[in-house]
């Protein structure tokens, strides 16, 4: 945009409220380039996603989702509603809001996009408007699509349908494609050829409260992203057939250099993992006491300190970290 639609003026570049926006120094109109909305629908039926492949410019001849700019007046559940149709001759229904998403198109124009789950309620199948073909694709077989907004939609999804976006589409053992099975309640990819099940299972981590004999605490500074500067309780993951106390011991001795004895079991919790949110954590929180050892951090710890209880760090690094020392505070209080 150059120049001011109320009076033609040329516009000029202002600061405004710690921004930069083209205003009108005659008039003083402003243009903010705000994002501009839009709304669509992922359609599923039968383990199909319905796509539709783009006619005109940007992404011309790429798929995506049936998305589209609001009229005025209209909510973007109708406009959702009406796009759907316009493109795929499909009536629906917007059941309900997977998630908004950010497209950046051109340095200078951006859209903010809404994405209802559809539910079909009529019409016939045909591509209209500004839609070139329209089609069902397995979700386990999809093309590339055209916006990013769409392919978080889909991600956003397939874990809302078939648990996280890390679970598997291929069998481990014989590489044939996984489909649905019920088994008890619930819903499990499993392969229809040799009948591997993939139960999405949580990770199990062991940590430990250890402390000196003055009653401070031991944390260690995470050396490795994300969170790294934060502090954290000793710990790690679960090796394969290791039991919790001994992944628990082994992750301080490498951590912080100190030999260990559990004393007990604190607690256990369940959280989203740090380094994939999409997946869960298992966390087994032990207490345990100092039998050797020199105090070197190691491993994935760029530093080990013992704090007193006041002078606990600001910056933990999740959580489960403040809840297991809280619960450790209130139990320690009552022994």
């Amino acid at each position: 945009m150059k120049f001011c639609p109320q009076c033609a003026t040329p516009l000029q570049k202002e600061q405004h409220e710690f921004r930069t926006c083209l205003a009108c120094p005659q008039c003083h109109w402003m243009y903010w380039n705000n994002p501009i909305p839009a709304a669509g629908c992922l359609i599923e039926e039968g383990g199909k996603i319905l796509l539709i492949r783009r006619k005109n410019p940007p992404e011309a001849g790429k798929w995506s989702l049936p998305v589209g700019f609001l009229h005025f007046g209209e909510s973007a559940e109708q406009a959702a509603v009406r796009e759907v149709e316009e493109e795929t001759g499909l009536k629906v229904e917007a059941v309900a809001l997977i998630g908004t998403y950010s497209d950046i198109i051109h340095d200078w124009r951006s859209h903010l996009v809404l994405i209802y789950r559809g539910r079909t309620i009529g019409g016939e199948l045909k591509p209209g408007d500004d839609a070139e073909a329209v089609d069902w694709f397995s979700m386990y077989r999809l093309p590339e699509l055209a916006f990013p907004s769409g392919r978080s939609a889909l991600e956003q999804w397939l874990y809302i349908r078939n648990g996280p976006a890390t679970a598997v589409h291929y069998c481990p053992r014989c590489r044939c494609a996984l489909e649905r099975r019920l088994i008890g309640n619930r819903e499990y990819p499993a392969c229809p050829t040799c009948h591997y099940v993939h139960f999405h299972n949580p990770i199990p981590v062991a940590e430990t409260i250890v402390t000196d004999a003055e009653g401070r605490i031991l944390l260690v500074k995470r050396k490795l992203p994300p969170r790294s500067g934060d502090w954290a309780l000793p710990g790690g993951h679960i090796d394969f057939n290791e039991s919790a106390e001994e992944a628990a011991i082994r992750e301080v001795k490498e951590e912080t250099g100190l030999e260990i004895k559990l004393s007990r079991l604190l607690c256990t919790m369940g959280f989203p993992s740090l380094l994939n949110p999409e997946q869960s954590v298992l966390k087994a929180i032990f207490v345990g006491e100092i039998h050797g050892g020199v105090l070197t951090a190691g491993d994935d710890a760029e530093d080990a300190q013992f704090f007193h209880w006041p002078e606990l760090p600001k910056n933990l690094a999740t959580e489960s970290v403040e809840m297991a020392l809280q619960k450790w505070n209130e139990s320690s209080n009552k022994l």
